[in-house]
């Protein structure tokens, strides 16, 4: 099926600061979120994340090209062959929630961490499937206003909040033990050392908290310069490998559960954002997308959904892990 033609839900009121915010940066600069040949810091990658995602033209881009409209900005699973961009990310949000209450079950008394929690896509499916209660942490203060926007409109603005934090830094003191489940969805490429940040989410969870989380990564064996055509136009420290994830796991103090691997929709995906792109083109424009940005982005993706045909360098899916029971053995 053709793509839908993206139409904007975010709600004004929700939105004053954070344009301001944007008004001021677009004063000083121009943002086109390229990062060629740069990979960054610990350190350096926050402004760089918000440069990417939270400019509003560039959340713009992200809705469009990523969400198909929607507000589930991250990869996606195939189950047909009419879906599209948000009918898959769609499906990995509920893929991730199943994954989600099969480890531990999830019900309206238990409280979540969506870390990383982006246009919210995540929180709000969480909050509407069971009832619970879930707390965004989230770098870009625009991306949570869009988040909190659609709470509203979805009537669950009581049971979501959306914190500005950065997942380099560590978690609040007062998250000791808060937290029955934490969820991440294509976040953690952008953390700089990945095992002090699992640690820290140890301590937030509860005795028997469930850590459930998607990344895009490079496949085992995969040079770092083959993913050139990712890392261009993206934000990151280095990027994990699906056995790396695993050992951070274990060495971080969670029990490990499973790694669903889903690196096989990746190139339908890529060019599935082609698609968007060619269609949506000219209303991003009217927006404020420039053509030099999207343009940027055709050749990214091309490169992106040709190397990983040829050569499978990305991978992509859902990680599942657990912290001990007091007294269970990791």
């Amino acid at each position: 099926a053709a793509p839908r033609p993206w139409k904007s839900t975010k709600g004004r009121d929700h939105f004053s600061a954070a344009r301001t915010v944007t008004q001021l940066v677009r004063s000083t600069k121009t943002i086109m979120a390229d990062f060629v040949d740069k990979q960054f810091s610990k350190d350096e990658v926050a402004d760089k994340v918000l440069e990417q995602y939270d400019d509003e033209t560039t959340r713009v881009f992200y809705q469009c090209v990523m969400g198909g409209g929607g507000h589930d900005i991250h990869f996606g699973i195939y189950k047909s062959p009419t879906d599209g961009v948000k009918e898959s990310s769609d499906y990995t949000t509920e893929w991730m929630m199943t994954q989600m209450e099969w480890a531990k079950p999830i019900d309206a008394n238990c409280h979540i961490l969506d870390l990383g929690s982006g246009h919210g896509g995540g929180s709000h499916a969480m909050a509407k499937r069971w009832g619970c209660k879930v707390t965004g942490y989230n770098l870009g203060p625009g991306q949570n206003a869009l988040n909190m926007a659609r709470c509203v409109e979805l009537g669950i603005d009581h049971l979501v909040e959306a914190r500005v934090g950065n997942i380099n830094d560590p978690l609040p003191a007062e998250w000791t033990g808060k937290f029955d489940a934490v969820w991440s969805c294509e976040v953690l490429c952008h953390a700089g050392d990945k095992v002090a940040l699992f640690k820290e989410l140890v301590r937030c969870l509860k005795p028997g908290g469930v850590f459930v989380f998607s990344d895009i990564m490079g496949a085992d064996g995969a040079d770092e310069t083959a993913l050139r055509a990712f890392t261009d136009r993206n934000a990151t420290t280095f990027m994990g490998r699906p056995s790396m994830y695993v050992d951070f796991i274990k060495e971080s103090g969670f029990k490990y559960v499973t790694w669903w691997d889903g690196s096989h929709h990746l190139e339908r995906y890529f060019r599935g954002m082609l698609h968007q792109i060619t269609t949506n083109r000219k209303e991003m424009n009217a927006k404020g997308v420039s053509d030099e940005y999207l343009n940027n982005w055709v050749s990214s993706l091309t490169d992106r959904a040709d190397v990983q045909k040829a050569k499978g360098v990305f991978a992509w899916g859902v990680f599942v892990a657990r912290k001990p029971e007091v007294g269970e053995l990791v």
